[in-house]
């Protein structure tokens, strides 16, 4: 069994360096700085539609908000930084706090009106349900002039 150790010992000032830049590029590229981060997401197709699982321990169902507009999938929420208690410090803070938005384009498939999402254990669910396919239909010719017939229109076209 291992234990993690609370306290860093004495380094060389260029590994303090390394571990801040490493510090700074992860916050900036990973949104921690601006308060913001993006759960995970797994993304499946079947006949039936698609499924788009999120990741979101932490975040309750109340700071969820999924709205199809225009073709696009937008998800928000908000995971709140846990107060500390008067006298407590936080010794190793790594999970992302504050806001998140994700956006997926749709394909034209997907019916925006046949969207459902639930929350279960921290995943948000969300099930997309395909139209169903155009099919090709025969669309009947009628004559603009009741005279004609096909048979005058084949004498016309011989002369």
């Amino acid at each position: 069994m291992s234990y993690y150790r609370f306290s860093v010992p004495a380094q060389a000032p260029i590994t303090n360096f390394r571990r801040e830049m490493d510090r700074l590029f992860e916050e900036v590229f990973t949104g921690r700085a601006s308060g913001t981060w993006q759960p995970s997401a797994t993304a499946r197709e079947d006949q039936q539609g698609f499924s788009l699982d999120l990741d979101i321990p932490g975040v309750p169902v109340d700071n969820v908000e999924v709205l199809a507009e225009d073709g696009v999938l937008t998800i928000r929420g908000e995971r709140a930084q846990r107060a500390l208690a008067e006298g407590e410090r936080a010794v190793i803070s790594e999970t992302a706090r504050g806001k998140f938005v994700r956006q997926f384009r749709l394909p034209k498939s997907a019916d925006l009106q046949a969207i459902q999402a639930s929350h279960d254990n921290g995943v948000l669910s969300i099930r997309i349900a395909k139209v169903a396919p155009l099919q090709p239909r025969r669309v009947p010719v009628s004559a603009q002039s009741p005279n004609v017939t096909s048979a005058t229109t084949a004498e016309t076209l011989q002369a």
